[in-house]
């Protein structure tokens, strides 16, 4: 409730109040609505001294008043354009209330040329935060104006060393922070800090797009055409090369079959002289048991004979004459008599 007496005076009462308006003494009473402030929300207030006037800063959550020498701070900051989000007007963006959390806007920095005079427009998304209020206030009164004219002039100086293809080769480079130094150097001295930029790609004219497509076409063109030309070689390279390694597998196994029977037949062989070699010391073995048993039976026939004519002798039995009855057909070829009375020599022819 906002009271002004006759005599100049005004006074801020907060609700709930009730006032009676007494024309003698009351000039006006009006109501206005307190600002309700959310966390991360943050007030500028300015009140009127004497001599001066004095700064301080409200942050919420709070129900705020003004009192009858205050005033709040009017930002007017830059503003997106609502039928083109990359483009932006001055004071496009108007607001007391100031928003106390990371934040970010996406800019299409245009007119950009590179070192061979090709334009072009690059597409670029910022996101920032705010770190300290006093700073802000005491150095900008536009950070989002100075985001774009550092981004601007990173962008020109990026793009004015390289030509049009190379510029394509080295974009990648724009969504890495380093390349903005001037971006994030004034949004160091204006209380604000750069947490990412985003390259969202480029727009150029249409003749030069067109041209660019095409050579990307036949560049494409060439690629897919060398990439079947490599695999029709890879594919014939593997072919020979299966071919060699089938090749080979079969003189491994050709030789392999001529080794084994080689071998069969060594064995086979080794195998019939092994045999052979069995049945002669097989029969080696036989004809000394039967020359054995011949030669044992002989002399067991012998040890009887001998036995018999030993038996004989005892008996008296002249062992000359048994032996030479024995031999009726025997004729000897010289006889010789002995006796006392008479000697006389026959021989026999």
């Amino acid at each position: 409730m906002i009271i002004k007496d006759r005599e100049g005076r005004i006074d801020h009462v907060p609700g709930p109040h009730e006032a009676f308006l007494n024309p003698l003494e009351v000039e006006s009473i009006s109501v206005r609505n307190a600002i309700k402030l959310d966390a991360n929300h943050t007030l500028v207030v300015y009140k009127q001294n004497e001599e001066h006037i004095e700064r301080r800063i409200v942050s919420g959550p709070i129900v705020f008043v003004p009192g009858p020498q205050e005033w709040l701070h009017q930002f007017e900051w830059h503003g997106a354009d609502r039928s083109d989000p990359g483009h932006w007007t001055p004071k496009g963006n108007q607001f007391t209330e100031l928003l106390h959390v990371p934040n970010h806007f996406y800019y299409n920095v245009r007119d950009v040329r590179t070192n061979d005079d090709t334009m072009i427009t690059v597409k670029l998304m910022v996101f920032y935060e705010l770190a300290d209020i006093e700073t802000m206030l005491n150095y900008t009164h536009d950070p989002i104006a100075d985001f774009l004219n550092g981004a601007t002039s990173d962008m020109i100086s990026f793009a004015s060393q390289m030509s049009y293809e190379e510029f394509l080769n080295q974009s990648h480079q724009l969504s890495k922070i380093e390349s903005y130094s001037q971006l994030t150097t004034r949004a160091e001295k204006i209380g604000f800090r750069i947490t990412k930029v985003v390259y969202r790609g480029y727009q150029a004219s249409s003749t030069l797009q067109n041209t660019h497509d095409d050579a990307i076409m036949k560049r494409m063109q060439l690629k897919l055409y060398g990439e079947t030309e490599e695999q029709e070689q890879v594919l014939a390279e593997f072919k020979l090369k299966r071919e060699m390694q089938r090749t080979k597998l079969n003189q491994e196994a050709e030789r392999a079959i001529q080794e084994f029977s080689q071998k069969t037949e060594a064995l086979k062989r080794e195998h019939e002289l092994e045999m052979e070699s069995l049945v002669h010391e097989a029969q080696l073995k036989k004809e000394d048991v039967e020359t054995q048993i011949q030669l044992d039976s002989e002399r067991a026939d012998n040890e009887h004979t001998l036995d018999y004519y030993k038996q004989l002798k005892q008996l008296g039995v002249d062992m000359t004459k048994y032996l030479v009855h024995l031999q009726p057909t025997y004729k000897p070829e010289k006889e010789i008599f002995v006796g006392p009375v008479m000697h006389h020599q026959v021989t026999t022819i």
